[in-house]
């Protein structure tokens, strides 16, 4: 799978999520470090989309200047708006700009890298949080996709010991 399409699958599970959540589920936070709900974990993820998304056009990626909407973390159909946008976005990348160079700020400095190299980081980032969703939603009873909260490199190499 390329990058892009690696993306909008994750962005496809994320929509499943969101589109099949209640809302009372979608805010309910748990008892865990950071006091995390679905619709905080879903944000998180779109925060990161945003901000390649705006690194993109300006060539500056410093993801701690997310958005972070509040509106995306309480309300699902905000946040099938924005998954919608990203995924319109994704589908606007050509080939050639894969290999553009950002200036990536952190806490300790500065960097470059490319815009390949950071959908590759969104998406294991999405992985990651799909599985953090999936941890909060079983329990509820809700239809799990099962590759959802699972690397691709991890269901490769399942596929390979399967028998």
């Amino acid at each position: 799978m390329t990058p892009i399409e690696q993306n909008l699958h994750q962005l496809d599970l994320l929509s499943l999520i969101v589109q099949q959540v209640q809302p009372e589920h979608y805010c309910q936070i748990k008892d865990w470090p950071g006091q995390p709900s679905v619709g905080k974990h879903v944000r998180h993820v779109l925060d990161h989309y945003q901000q390649l998304q705006l690194a993109a056009d300006s060539k500056q990626l410093d993801y701690r200047l997310r958005m972070r909407d509040q509106g995306a973390q309480s309300d699902p159909l905000k946040a099938q708006h924005w998954i919608e946008r990203l995924q319109s976005w994704l589908h606007t990348i050509q080939a050639d700009e894969l290999d553009k160079q950002l200036n990536y700020q952190f806490a300790e400095g500065n960097t470059y890298t490319s815009l390949q190299r950071e959908l590759d980081f969104v998406a294991s980032h999405a992985v990651h949080h799909l599985a953090l969703i999936h941890a909060q939603m079983e329990p509820l009873g809700y239809d799990w996709p099962m590759e959802a909260g699972v690397h691709s490199s991890t269901q490769e190499y399942q596929q390979q010991c399967a028998p």
